[in-house]
């Protein structure tokens, strides 16, 4: 390879020096006493013949300075990548070369100071044998150069000994030991307000404690609202006999769910990385037996079913009232939705989340790939901070998302502000004898709608590449929605009351054999559909698999419910998940930066295999879950019992105003209580697996 490329006039200097520098130290496995004597002569060699003349006078005093230390050119030459590496038609091609052994480079001289600068893609040039158009097939070394240096220095200085020489040094992914490590305001806002809420949860958690010990009451519940003890008990709290209604599975449905996605996401990130076994990683991407990952998005569509399923079945609790006091609680609901829904519950783990991925979270780290993608993150959060929180950005900045988790978010709120077109025309319809049957008809006919909506926008418009859009995840909404109608109504009819009883066991267990069956060759086929289809296949598939998922959790949720789950209810409702299950949302949020933390932290080439695969889930998982349950101690449920402390003042306030048969105020107060209970609910229960940094 190094031959071809010398014929086809690409000189590599760089790896050149590099090889030279390798022949110094093989020299030196003969006599290891002679090995500074020896690197020193052949460095020396090197610069000798090099013209250091460059347009940039401080990278050229630092050439200087350098060459006239040969243990120092030494440690900068030796920390470049090397060419060829070992498994060169195998592995990734790309050698990071030694990125702690660059930033250990720290020379103080008269005229100033020298730190090693590593560039991850310093050294780009293409693979001759691949397709040349294509810069993703080329091969990228890591180099370790002065940090007053650039690449058209570089370039000049391998002009200088070459006479002509292209434009293959480059400016990629540079970073010195002091590259954005400068406090800023932002910094330091953060840190103030993450140091104020642990010192609430200290001082919290030792009032509390005093209080526990004296065995005194507590006048004041807004004194404990930080406490960890209090906190902690609400959270591992576990619930044995379950409250009327209540619907168990989802507990399972929001762990195993999370999991999911979390491996689905660490999947994701090997192509980003230097693996010792690329060809493998991309056989693995299209073996039919990879399903396992490759469906994970199914895991999202779960979520939506949950929150479509917890707001019907909420809403409609509540007692029958006219058009107008449905109307008049809109506005109710939207606000509490935003300010109890989004501000005391989501928003506080959310702005916290958000301020530390464009903050504090870029000092915690540091590797090859650290600033490139950390920079990149704070970019786009910082461009399109207001789509983030005005729950836009899966339609405005869909391809540039901050935090790329938080599109389901943006989905699920703008869901819920379309809610109100459905449930007031059923909740009214429920109130009329023949209700029930026209509200399921027209549930149908919007379902049917739903699966051709997005059917017929990608074949239409092939080029349509948002893959985070709301209105493809409708059907996964409405099908809950739909059930929930369905159990809310006919919560007093028994199992499948419209079955005989002599036959109810045999239809129990032929629609549980159907429905798993189903729901597996949903996951399969994904896989398959992937691999083997175009387009239009894939458009098609993708419009129908969701709503038979969600047909299929339909059933889990129904027999369980009445008590014909069997081993799948067992396991959905293990009182572990209760506990896990109130861990999701911010799991939801954190995990992402998790990822990115490994990733971008990685400082060699990584082997991929399914064992590995697993092994680094697991690991991903934990440290989500323990980043989790910080931020849903120190930043979530404090905000919780805030809210309820102010709706139960409000509330109190309003009935010593007016009286309670005053019917503008009924419907407010049942907006707030009744109403708006499901959509408190709803984010508690359905989003907060997945209520929260980016498929």
């Amino acid at each position: 390879m190094l031959k071809r490329l010398l014929e086809m006039e690409l000189p590599l200097v760089w790896v050149l020096l590099s090889l030279l520098t390798t022949k110094s130290v093989l020299s030196a496995t003969v006599n290891i006493t002679q090995l500074e004597e020896i690197e020193i002569i052949d460095l020396n060699i090197i610069c000798e013949n090099a013209n250091l003349e460059v347009a940039n006078a401080k990278c050229e005093e630092q050439l200087r300075i350098i060459c006239a230390n040969g243990s120092l050119l030494f440690t900068m030459l030796d920390a470049s990548g090397k060419f060829p590496f070992a498994g060169l038609g195998y592995a990734t091609k790309w050698d990071y070369g030694n990125f702690d052994q660059c930033m250990s480079i720290d020379h103080t001289y008269e005229g100033g100071r020298i730190l090693g600068e590593h560039c991850a893609t310093g050294l780009v040039f293409p693979d001759f044998l691949s397709n040349l158009t294509n810069t993703d097939t080329w091969f990228r070394l890591g180099i370790c150069r002065p940090n007053a240096c650039n690449a058209t220095d570089l370039i000049q200085l391998a002009s200088n000994i070459t006479g002509i020489f292209p434009s293959i040094f480059q400016d990629g992914m540079c970073e010195t030991m002091e590259t954005n490590r400068e406090l800023t305001s932002q910094d330091l806002f953060t840190a103030v307000f993450v140091s104020v809420c642990v010192f609430f949860m200290i001082t919290s958690t030792m009032y509390d404690f005093y209080l526990n010990k004296k065995q005194l009451k507590c006048k004041r519940p807004l004194y404990l609202a930080f406490s960890v003890l209090s906190n902690g008990r609400k959270l591992l709290h576990v619930e044995r006999t379950p409250k009327a209604g209540q619907i168990e599975t989802f507990n399972g449905f929001r762990v195993i769910s999370m999991a999911w996605i979390i491996a689905g996401h660490g999947i994701i990130g090997y192509p980003a990385v230097a693996v010792s076994n690329d060809n493998d990683v991309q056989e693995w991407e299209n073996q039919r037996y990879a399903f396992y990952i490759t469906a994970a998005p199914l895991a999202v569509d779960t979520f939506f079913f949950m929150s479509g399923f917890l707001l019907a079945y909420l809403y409609l609790k509540q007692k029958a009232k006219p058009f107008s006091a449905h109307v008049r609680s809109v506005p109710v609901m939207y606000l509490h939705r935003y300010l109890s829904g989004s501000l005391p519950r989501l928003t506080p783990a959310l702005f916290a989340c958000y301020m530390t991925s464009i903050t504090l979270f870029r000092l915690l780290g540091r590797g090859p790939l650290w600033t490139f993608y950390t920079q990149q993150m704070i970019n786009s959060c910082k461009q399109y901070w207001w789509t983030t929180f005005l729950y836009i950005q899966n339609y405005y900045n869909y391809d540039d998302i901050c935090l790329t988790p938080l599109w389901y978010i943006s989905a699920d709120m703008q869901m819920f502000l379309l809610s109100p077109l459905v449930i007031i025309p059923i909740a009214l319809h429920l109130q009329k004898s023949w209700g029930f049957k026209l509200s399921m008809a027209e549930l149908a006919v919007i379902n049917l709608s739903f699966i051709a909506l997005p059917m017929t926008l990608k074949l239409l418009f092939p080029d349509y590449d948002n893959e985070y859009d709301t209105h493809s995840r409708l059907i996964n909404y409405y099908i809950g929605f739909m059930l929930a109608v369905f159990m809310r109504v006919k919560h007093d009819k028994p199992f499948l009351y419209f079955v005989s009883g002599q036959r109810l066991s045999l239809v129990n267990l032929i629609t549980w054999i159907v429905i798993i069956l189903g729901m597996l060759a949903t996951v399969i086929c994904y896989q398959e559909v992937e691999i083997t289809h175009g387009h239009t296949g894939r458009s098609v598939f993708q419009s129908l698999m969701r709503p038979a998922w969600c047909i299929g959790l339909s059933w889990i949720v129904y027999s369980s419910y009445h008590g014909y789950g069997g081993f799948v209810n067992w396991i959905l409702t293990r009182p572990i998940f209760q506990v896990v299950g109130r861990l999701t949302y911010c799991m939801y949020l954190m995990h992402g930066l998790v990822l990115v933390y490994y990733i971008c932290t990685i400082r060699t080439q990584t082997y991929f295999n399914d064992y590995n695969a697993f092994y680094f889930f697991c690991g991903h998982y934990v440290m989500s879950l323990l980043v989790a349950l910080f931020w849903t101690l120190a930043f979530e449920s404090p905000f919780l019992t805030i809210e309820k402390l102010m709706f139960e003042n409000g509330a109190k306030r309003t009935e010593e105003k007016a009286p309670r048969e005053e019917n503008g105020v009924e419907a407010v107060r049942n907006g707030v209580i009744n109403g708006v209970e499901a959509v408190r609910n709803d984010v508690i229960n359905g989003v907060e697996a997945v209520r929260n940094d980016v498929s």
